[in-house]
């Protein structure tokens, strides 16, 4: 887990609302390259069976991250959704998100 309050703040939030199988996070801010006006970009795998609310990311914001300092993006992909892309499509965002993410939570 990262040592950023804001970030820790974030995935905890995330994890006791959505109830994640992995957190990540990607982007420039994973990258080591953000900047004064970059944004966490978020990425939570979620288990096969999940509920379809769970599946909604417009529900992060204003049930989870309500309040926050920082700006957060939000992706919500299932399980077997961001394994079958990261292995069969290098150019797919959950290729990138193993290649030059950070993982930050494991259920």
């Amino acid at each position: 887990m990262s040592a950023d309050p804001a970030l820790r703040d974030i995935v905890d939030r995330l994890v006791r609302g959505y109830d994640p199988e992995r957190v990540y996070l990607f982007g420039s801010a994973a990258r080591g390259e953000a900047g004064p006006d970059s944004d966490y970009d978020i990425m939570l795998v979620m288990p096969d069976d999940a509920r379809p609310e769970r599946m909604d990311a417009r529900d992060a914001y204003s049930d989870h991250l309500w309040g926050l300092e920082v700006p957060v993006d939000v992706l919500i992909v299932s399980r077997a959704y961001f394994d079958a892309a990261a292995e069969q499509v290098a150019a797919s965002l959950p290729a990138a998100v193993l290649r030059e993410g950070a993982l930050l939570y494991v259920a």
